[in-house]
């Protein structure tokens, strides 16, 4: 079992347990929901012990082949953790013309592929696929609000296993396709993509 912590800084610590029943244990005490609920989070191990201010931790990555899974609101199926660049071949930001509108609506109970840009503290990024099950309309904009109202989120790694990222630390996420439900104080704007310059038509301001 390899157990990751990654800081605000940007740092990362790495622990690991290769005792099978302290492994059993240390994955069936961990709780997503509560992963950050205490003001410290502590390892100690046979040689040193090592203490983080729960506030300054962006992520948990729990690493192990015997991980059970853990449990997802009733309307998400799935979430994945993504390279950057797989998430932009396969949400098609690199191909504009493919993108799917906002608006595309989609009957309650339907299955649903989207796509996470994540950022926290710090300026760390993290891309994910969901799968969902489409609520009722009247509901989804409330949904999307009370997941990232929440104080952490989980997903599964590739390597096996899961982490758990501290949404106190939350910056912004963008949804790719989003809604097709538009909050009512959103400011209408469409997302620049990296690299283009700006078309506002503005002059640039001269100080004389």
């Amino acid at each position: 079992m390899e157990i990751r912590i990654h800081s605000q800084a940007g740092t990362t610590e790495t622990f690991v347990q290769n005792d099978p029943a302290l492994v059993s244990r240390l994955v069936d005490a961990i709780q997503p929901s509560r992963a950050f609920a205490a003001d410290v989070i502590t390892v100690a191990g046979d040689y040193s012990v090592t203490t983080f201010v729960t506030a300054r931790i962006n992520r948990i990555d729990v690493l192990t082949k015997e991980f059970a899974d853990w449990k997802y609101p009733p309307d998400i199926v799935a979430v994945l953790e993504l390279s950057e660049e797989e998430f932009r071949e396969r949400s098609h930001l690199n191909d504009p013309a493919r993108l799917e509108p906002r608006r595309t609506h989609k009957q309650a109970g339907q299955s649903a592929l989207v796509f996470v840009e994540v950022e926290l503290v710090g300026g760390t990024r993290i891309f994910l696929a969901a799968k969902i099950k489409v609520g009722l309309p009247a509901e989804r904009l409330q949904r999307l609000r009370t997941l990232f109202a929440a104080p952490a989120v989980h997903f599964r790694l590739r390597e096996g296993g899961g982490a758990i990222l501290n949404l106190k630390n939350l910056v912004r996420f963008t949804l790719n396709p989003g809604p097709d439900v538009t909050p009512s104080d959103a400011w209408p704007a469409h997302h620049q993509p990296d690299g283009i310059q700006s078309r506002s038509g503005a002059e640039p301001v001269v100080l004389e």
